[in-house]
C-alpha cells in the first residue's frame, strides 16, 4: 500500500466544481429577497431535523470512553493517534435496529463518529480489525475535513450527480486512508463485505465472484442508482482496496455499452426535472452562519441545564462573559455545584474556554476543582483541551492529584512525572 495513492484521483476535481457551483448559488441568492426567504425557511427545517437527530444520539447513544467499553476507547486513541488528528472526536453508539452502518459529523463544533450498535457489536464477535477499519474509515473523514467541506459546498448538492459524485470520492480515499492506518486490507474487504451481506455470514462470501458482480451487475438501473448514491457500489470499493493493495489485481469493469444504451433516455428525463427544482431551491445554505449561533444558545441551555445549575454556570456554558462578570459581581459563590458535583470552573472545562475559565480562576476560583468523575484538569486533558489544561496548571492546579474516578490528570496522560506532563501538553497544542 503506497501513501501517495490514498486519495482519489476525483476527489479534488470534484471539490472545486462543487465549489464554483456554490459560490454562484451563494451569490444569486445574496441578491434575491426571495431567495433569501426561501433558503432560510428550507435550511431552517434542515438544520432543526439534524440538530434534533445529533441531539437524541447524544442523548440516548452510549459514549464511548475510558469507563466505557475502554478496550474500543483505546482504539479510538490509538487510531486517531495514527492519523494525527489533533483532537479525538467523541464515540456514541446507537441502537441501529438491523442496520449496519456508521458516520462522522459535528455537533456544537465537536467532531462525533457514530457507530450503529450491529457494526459495534463485531467488537464483541471477534471482528476488531473490521471494526478498526470501520472506525479508521470515519476518522479519515475527519481527518480530510469531508463534514466542513460538505457544508461549504452545500448548494452544489442540487446540480445533478455532482455532489454525489464527490462524496463517492471521498469514500474511495476514506476506504484507502483506513486501510492503510490499519495496515490490514484483507480486514477492510471484509469489513466492506459485511456492510452488503450483515455480520454473520461476511465471512462465507467469495470476495472474487461478489466483486465479478461489477461486470455481471451493470445496467442502466443500477449504474443510476449508483450515480444517484454518496457511496460507490461495494464491489467496486472491495476491487480498490484490492488494487490499492495489489497493483497487479484482477479488475472487473461494467459494461458501459449496456449501461448507455438504457440511460440515455432516462437521464434526460430525470435532468430535466430536476434542473427545474434547483432553481427553486439553489440558495437554501445562505442562512447558515446568521442562523446557528443564537439557535446553539437555545438549545445548548434547553438540552444541557441540569439540577442545580446556577446562573454562572448557564453563563460559562453559553460562553457569556458579561454574563459571567455580572454574576460574580452580584455575589455568587464560584464554588458552588450542580448536582453532578461540577461548579463554573468544571463548566469551562468541559467548554475549553479559555477567556472565561482565566476570569473564573483570577476571581479566586479554585483550579483543583472536580465534579462527581474526574479533576477539571483530568476533564481538559481528556478533552483535548491542552491549552485550558496549561492555564490551570499555571494557576495552581496538580496532574498527580487523582479524581473520583481514581485517575489524575498525568494518568490520563500517560506521563510518569509533572515535567513529562508539562511537555506532552506543549506538544499537544
Amino acid at each position: 500500500m503506497n501513501k501517495t495513492n490514498i486519495q482519489s484521483n476525483r476527489e479534488t476535481t470534484y471539490f472545486v466544481i462543487s465549489l464554483v457551483f456554490s459560490i454562484v448559488i451563494y451569490a444569486l441568492a445574496a441578491v434575491s429577497i426571495i431567495g433569501i426567504a426561501i433558503a432560510l425557511t428550507i435550511f431552517v427545517i434542515l438544520l432543526f431535523t439534524n440538530l434534533i437527530m445529533l441531539g437524541s444520539i447524544r442523548g440516548n447513544g452510549v459514549r464511548i470512553h475510558e469507563r466505557q467499553f475502554p478496550d474500543v476507547y483505546e482504539r479510538v486513541q490509538i487510531l486517531a493517534k495514527q492519523m494525527e488528528l489533533k483532537k479525538v472526536p467523541d464515540v456514541f453508539v446507537v441502537q441501529s435496529e438491523g442496520a449496519l452502518n456508521a458516520f462522522a459529523t459535528r455537533f456544537f463544533g465537536r467532531d462525533m463518529v457514530v457507530l450503529y450498535s450491529e457494526v459495534f457489536e463485531l467488537a464483541r464477535e471477534q471482528g476488531q480489525e473490521e471494526l478498526d477499519f470501520i472506525i479508521a474509515h470515519e476518522l479519515a473523514h475527519i481527518k480530510r475535513r469531508h463534514v466542513w467541506k460538505n457544508l461549504l459546498i452545500l448548494p452544489a448538492g442540487f446540480i445533478p450527480f455532482l455532489g454525489e459524485a464527490y462524496s463517492r470520492s471521498c469514500e474511495y480515499t476514506c476506504d484507502r486512508h483506513a486501510a492503510f492506518t490499519i495496515q490490514n486490507a484483507s480486514a477492510a474487504k471484509r469489513a466492506l463485505t459485511l456492510l452488503g451481506i450483515g455480520k454473520k455470514t461476511y465471512l462465507e462470501v467469495n470476495e472474487d465472484a461478489y466483486r465479478e458482480q461489477i461486470a455481471t451487475e451493470s445496467n442502466a438501473v443500477v449504474w443510476l442508482s449508483e450515480v444517484l448514491s454518496t457511496h460507490p457500489r461495494l464491489p467496486k470499493r472491495i476491487q480498490a482496496i484490492e488494487q490499492f493493495d495489489n497493483s497487479d489485481a484482477k479488475t472487473y469493469n461494467p459494461d458501459h455499452g449496456k449501461i448507455a444504451l438504457g440511460a440515455m433516455l432516462m437521464v434526460g428525463v430525470l435532468g430535466a426535472a430536476y434542473f427545474l427544482t434547483v432553481a427553486l431551491f439553489a440558495g437554501s445554505a445562505f442562512a447558515f452562519a446568521q442562523f446557528l449561533p443564537d439557535f446553539d444558545d437555545a438549545l445548548y441551555e434547553e438540552d444541557y441545564a441540569v439540577e442545580g445549575q446556577t446562573p454562572l454556570m448557564s453563563a460559562v456554558s453559553r460562553g457569556d462573559l458579561a454574563a459571567v462578570e455580572d454574576s460574580i459581581a452580584n455575589g455568587e459563590d464560584l464554588n458552588a455545584k450542580d448536582s453532578d458535583g461540577a461548579d463554573a470552573v468544571m463548566y469551562a472545562a468541559y467548554s475549553g474556554d479559555m477567556t472565561i475559565m482565566s476570569y473564573l480562576l483570577d476571581a479566586g476560583a479554585d483550579a483543583n476543582t472536580n465534579d462527581d468523575y474526574s479533576t477539571a484538569l483530568g476533564a481538559a486533558v481528556m478533552y483535548g483541551e491542552y491549552d485550558s489544561a496549561l492555564l490551570l496548571v499555571e494557576n495552581g492546579a496538580d496532574p498527580a492529584l487523582p479524581g473520583p474516578d481514581g485517575l489524575s490528570a498525568a494518568d490520563h496522560m500517560g506521563a510518569e512525572s509533572e515535567a513529562e506532563f508539562l511537555e506532552m501538553l506543549d506538544e499537544g497544542i
